[in-house]
């Protein structure tokens, strides 16, 4: 086989890979080992490890990347040493000059930099992945190779800021997806490369506006990225935004779409065996089940998003999944199997480094709408599961709404409201009318009119059941935290009296401030001030 041959079957290589047939791109990387090794051509032995490299990091075959990245280092090792004259007879087998040498070092060390990025990113392990995209992207030089270079950088930091989303680190990711569209701010070239990056942005950024509550910035970088999929024939790529479409629509309340979208996408998504995407399909095919009635039907597929995600090794998806499927339970009135769902959920939170108090707060309010059903359920013996769901829910609906006014940016406010403080805050309103506990609706009112005027707008898909899984991230949470918990930040322009923390709330001479033992669970469980150490506010005439 001609050196030609072998340099043709490894575009070829690329090719099919791009179109995600990594089956049959494995299969021409394998059978150009031995003619590659015939020829005595570890440059190009290189090239193969580095494109088996990316395939089994796409389809998370992460033992095959780290068996990879360890064959390229042994190679580029072996070339150094040469370079360096510490293998003598070694160097009389090499046919390249010094600076062929030296540019085949530059370009392998960069492959796996990439590598090394992309695998640390998919652990989960995402300071290590930052450094490797730092190295990445401060080795310069290698004129020849620099566009393969800025094709690198871009990628790995589509790579990264995704595996920073799929943690619900969605703050961090930023600054990556700024970078990526500055990357990509020139005019398309028409390449393929060039054309899977912006695939790759558009799906990726897509789902982050998604999950940040901008569905209508993600349905432009969605349809594009479709459009370009599309016309390269890629048929995972095209289901795949067919798939964060069929998210954003279902987040809007547009059953009939996520329905028609899911489906639609499905096929290519379970042929590609893409477990993470094949996982995120069957949740929706649960969700479609639940909002039909059909709860048997919807734990079988729950249960498919479940065993793939655990066989991925995805605690926080895991988890979510449970609480989802908990539902299922509760509305078949099997509220002991939902509480031992939502206890091993919060088990996995727990051995999760990355967990955050938004998490917990999600979690206890879930657990306080099973009390609350439970309660619903048995009214002769409801006082004492309403009160403890109270316990639960309206802790967790004070922290988070303490969040709302610690956001000085209107539209970042609205959009925390809508996305997170609206469900939970209408959760504690309503276990409180429930259980008729007048004093506590009183208080909550109190609390809810000094907090200004603030509209609840109708959940479009009108239950508690249809976001627990899907529940929305607002970037903004974790950059304001510092806000929430000092109590006194800068007053914004507007209606608003106060940011962050209100001080206590008097509505009757005689008595406690308002809510303040449930305030005071808030700071104990969550860490979140809800109280401000000012003078309190007196609201009776």
């Amino acid at each position: 086989m001609t050196i030609r041959a072998i340099e043709q079957d490894l575009d070829r290589a690329r090719q099919l890979a791009l179109a995600a047939d990594e089956g049959s791109a494995k299969d021409v990387l394998l059978s150009l080992m031995p003619p590659i090794e015939e020829a005595g051509r570890e440059d190009l032995m290189l090239e193969v490890y580095a494109q088996l490299g990316e395939i089994y990091l796409v389809r998370t075959a992460y033992d095959g990347v780290t068996e990879c990245l360890g064959r390229i280092e042994a190679s580029l090792q072996a070339y150094r040493d040469i370079r360096a004259g510490l293998r003598v007879g070694a160097a009389g087998d090499v046919t390249m000059t010094d600076d062929e040498i030296d540019a085949v070092l530059c370009r392998y060390r960069r492959r796996a930099l990439f590598l090394q990025s992309g695998l640390a990113a998919a652990h989960g392990e995402h300071e290590r992945a930052g450094a490797a995209l730092r190295s990445l992207a401060g080795d310069t030089g290698g004129g020849a190779l620099a566009a393969e270079h800025a094709y690198l950088v871009t990628y790995a930091n589509i790579l990264c800021a995704v595996a920073l989303c799929d943690d619900d680190l969605h703050v961090q990711s930023l600054p990556l997806w700024e970078r990526v569209f500055e990357d990509l701010d020139a005019p398309a070239d028409g390449s393929e490369l060039d054309d899977n990056l912006r695939v790759l942005a558009g799906t990726g950024y897509g789902r982050f506006c998604v999950e940040t509550g901008r569905l209508t910035e993600a349905d432009p970088h969605l349809r594009r990225a479709g459009a370009r999929a599309q016309a390269r024939g890629w048929q995972l790529a095209t289901a795949r935004t067919q798939l964060e479409r069929a998210t954003a629509a279902w987040a809007a309340g547009d059953r009939r779409l996520a329905q028609d979208l899911v489906h639609e996408c499905y096929p290519a998504i379970a042929e590609h065996a893409r477990a993470h995407d094949v996982s995120r399909c069957w949740l929706y095919f649960g969700l479609i089940s639940i909002s039909v009635g059909a709860l048997d039907d919807a734990d079988e597929r729950l249960g498919h998003a479940e065993r793939h995600w655990r066989e991925l090794g995805r605690p926080l998806h895991i988890h979510r999944i449970l609480l989802q499927r908990s539902w299922v339970d509760i509305l078949r009135g099997d509220f002991a199997a939902a509480t031992a769902r939502v206890h091993a959920a919060r088990e996995l939170l727990d051995s999760w480094p990355r967990h955050s108090w938004l998490q917990y707060a999600r979690l206890d309010d879930h657990l306080g709408s099973i009390l609350r059903a439970e309660a619903l359920a048995d009214p002769d013996h409801a006082g004492e599961k309403f009160a403890q769901a109270a316990e639960l829910k309206v802790p967790a609906a004070l922290a988070v709404d303490s969040v709302r006014h610690a956001i000085a940016d209107a539209d970042a406010r609205m959009r925390w409201a809508t996305c997170v403080s609206a469900r939970i805050l209408a959760g504690a309103f309503a276990v409180a009318a429930d259980w008729g506990n007048t004093e506590l609706l009183s208080e909550l009112i109190e609390y809810h009119c000094a907090r200004g005027t603030f509209s609840m707008p109708e959940a479009p898909q009108g239950a508690d059941w249809a976001d627990t899984a899907t529940a929305a991230v607002p970037v903004e949470d974790a950059d304001e935290y510092a806000l929430v918990a000092s109590g006194n930040g800068p007053v914004p322009d507007g209606p608003l009296s106060t940011l962050g923390a209100l001080p206590p709330l008097r509505m009757d001479p005689a008595g406690e401030p308002v809510l303040v033992g449930y305030r005071e669970l808030a700071h104990r469980r969550y860490g979140r001030r809800v109280t401000a150490d000012d003078a309190e506010w007196s609201t009776w005439p």
